[in-house]
Formats: structure tokens, sequence, C-alpha cells
């Protein structure tokens, strides 16, 4: 079985602005949908304090679709070290021993390179998803999550 690893801040939701007001975060239900339409255990992987990413989740209203939240001060190290994505992986696994592949949603090339390297399938959420094909490590590219998880259910992905 697949598993869901998706980072939060760029990833799940964009920044409208370098200083984004977190209060003004809220549902968006074609997520909300996208996500619930996904019948794969989720977990969120994040380099942000634990409480930052419930409250995104929770602002979202979409806590509800994730086992777990591993973020910087519940695991031993940050992305993009490999440590960090052992841990998450073996967690995860030894939680749901169904899990046999993870596919890693992130924002940033170094943490996707990572998660290559530790075999799982990669995709960037980025504006530049088009120059996808410069970097070996990247499996798919959309230019937003809401793309991305509409081609997993499609099975383009």
């Amino acid at each position: 079985m697949k598993c869901l690893l998706i980072d939060i801040d760029d990833t799940l939701y964009k920044h409208k602005t370098k200083f984004t007001n977190y209060d003004n975060i809220t549902e968006d239900k074609q997520l909300t949908r996208l996500i619930n339409s996904i019948k794969l255990p989720k977990y969120i992987y994040t380099n942000a304090m634990f409480s930052h990413a419930n409250s995104i989740v929770n602002k979202l209203n979409i806590e509800n679709n994730f086992l777990k939240i591993y973020s910087r001060d519940t695991i031993p190290s940050m992305k993009p070290q490999m440590d960090s994505a052992i841990s998450v992986e073996n967690d995860i696994r030894n939680n749901n021993n169904k899990v046999t592949s993870i596919i890693f949603f992130d924002d940033l090339l170094e943490n996707l390179n990572t998660g290559k390297n530790k075999g799982w399938t990669t995709i960037w959420i980025h504006p530049d998803f088009r120059n996808k094909n410069k970097y070996s490590f990247i499996d798919y590219a959309a230019p937003d999550i809401k793309t991305a998880l509409k081609n997993m259910r499609y099975n383009l992905i």
C-alpha cells in the first residue's frame, strides 16, 4: 500500500506574500474534497513546529485526514537530512506495516532529493514545475497540491 507524505508551507498551501497572516488561512473546500477522495494513509512532514503544522491543518479543516504530523520538534532532525527521512519512514512502517511505498510532496528540491535517495516517489509542488526534467530526482511535478492530487485521482501519478 502507498501512503502520502506532504509538506505544509508552500506545498499544502501557498504563502500569498512573504509575510503570511496565518489568521487568514481558511478551509479550501476543493482541497478538502481532493484529500478526502484519496483513500491512502496521509502524513504531514514539515520543518515547522508541530503547533504551526497542527494549526494549519485545523484551519484548513483537514486534520482528520492525517494520521500523524512529523515536525522539527517531534523527530530527531530536519529535512533534508537523511536521518530525518529514515526516522519518518521507520515510524510510518512500524505503525502501518501495510505501507510499502511513500509518495512525497514538497516544494524544496533538496528535500525531494533526499526522498528520492530514500526510494520515495517525489512530487515537486512549485510554479516552475514544467522544468522538472532538469532534476533526475523528481518523478512528477505540479504547480500546486490540488493539481497533483487531481492527477493522482485520475491515475496520472
